[in-house]
């Protein structure tokens, strides 16, 4: 939700510039609108916000809520509508909540009008094996459709729809081996790309607890790190997929990002989560032209996909594989090698159990 102030900043910089031009329009109905829909949860959030621009410093008008937030009374309907092939299967009126854990920042805190619905599709699945409830049908498009001060706003967006992992990628009972001996070497993490699923992006997450004055902390810490971006090139699914995970700096990163610290008596390694999230093509382009500049090229178009607005509305979808142990030799370079040696690394995995590197041994 935080990249709506990509749109609400060009008032906000207009704003702040020199009072001796008067560069303020008349007054216009602007209408911001960000919704990233997921068919695997249960409610689905919209935040509706406006324009603004006014006389003196853009940035005080952004912590006023009422700059920022249309009134109730603006909306003449406000909904979105499923459809197939062109045909209305449902609509669901957007309701209005009230938020009040938005942290602070440039934009007024801590209270929120946010939208939501629920869609009345249910479908049982198993995906990863396991039965799962999915609440948007991936085989519609959902529309938003908004009517405020006498203006019509649309928008259209497809779902997102599950994909398939390699299946010894997504067994926990197959390590991640990134290390024979003193060698290092790399873990390869393949799939296949989904019903309009556009970019894919894959990290791991290493996941840790500490003992201290011999007892075992309940926190749960972990350190992510990026794999990959891949972008689907043909139509359709089932394109093939993969994302790379270096030996060598995987060990190099959890040594620079956990501190060594005398207090700590062991570090409890509880496994590697890897997880890829995916946007439609309409999210996709939003990404790519809100990326950070890396050419030589500055100027660029803002993207929107709204009608009579701006924003973006579109969906995306996250798939995980949970708790991947590392192999023999891997977990010995974690526990006892030159990088990460230091850290008192020992397997708290199960599996591990008849390991010289198990927490228990």
């Amino acid at each position: 939700m935080q990249r709506i102030a990509s749109f609400l900043a060009i008032g906000a910089l207009l704003g702040a510039c020199s009072t001796d031009l008067d560069i303020n329009a008349p007054y216009k109905n602007v209408t911001v609108v960000e919704g990233l829909l997921n068919m695997r949860d249960s409610i689905h959030f919209i935040k509706i916000n406006k324009g603004y621009l006014g006389e003196g410093d853009a940035l005080v008008y952004a912590q006023v809520q009422d700059s920022n937030e249309w009134r109730g009374d603006a909306f003449e309907y406000k909904r979105v509508v499923r459809k197939r092939n062109g045909q209305v299967l449902d609509t669901f009126d957007l309701r209005d909540t009230l938020l009040n854990d938005r942290e602070p920042g440039t934009f007024y805190s801590p209270a929120q009008h946010l939208y939501y619905f629920a869609d009345t599709y249910r479908a049982n699945p198993s995906i990863g094996g396991q039965p799962t409830t999915i609440y948007l049908d991936p085989a519609s498009e959902y529309d938003i459709e908004l009517k405020v001060k006498g203006e019509e706003i649309t928008a259209t967006t497809t779902i997102v729809n599950d994909f398939s992992i390699q299946s010894a990628d997504q067994s926990t009972d197959q390590p991640i081996n990134l290390a024979t001996g003193s060698n290092f070497g790399s873990f390869e993490l393949n799939w296949n790309s989904g019903l309009n699923g556009k970019r894919y992006v894959a990290d791991y997450r290493f996941n840790y607890r500490e003992m201290r004055n011999g007892v075992v902390q309940d926190t749960v810490l972990s350190i992510t790190r990026r794999l990959g971006t891949v972008v689907r090139r043909s139509a359709g699914t089932g394109e093939g997929m993969s994302a790379t995970l270096d030996g060598l700096r995987f060990y190099q990163d959890l040594a620079s990002s956990i501190p060594s610290d005398p207090a700590v008596e062991r570090r409890l390694f509880l496994g590697i989560d890897l997880i890829i999230s995916v946007a439609n093509d309409e999210f996709h382009t939003f990404l790519t032209l809100t990326e950070p500049i890396s050419g030589i090229i500055e100027d660029r178009p803002v993207y929107s996909n709204i009608t009579n607005g701006y924003g973006i509305f579109g969906s995306r979808y996250v798939k995980q594989v949970i708790g991947k142990r590392l192999g023999a030799t891997s977990l010995a370079q974690l526990a006892a090698g030159d990088i990460t040696g230091h850290l008192r690394f020992c397997s708290a995995i199960p599996f591990d159990v008849l390991s010289p590197h198990y927490c228990n041994n």
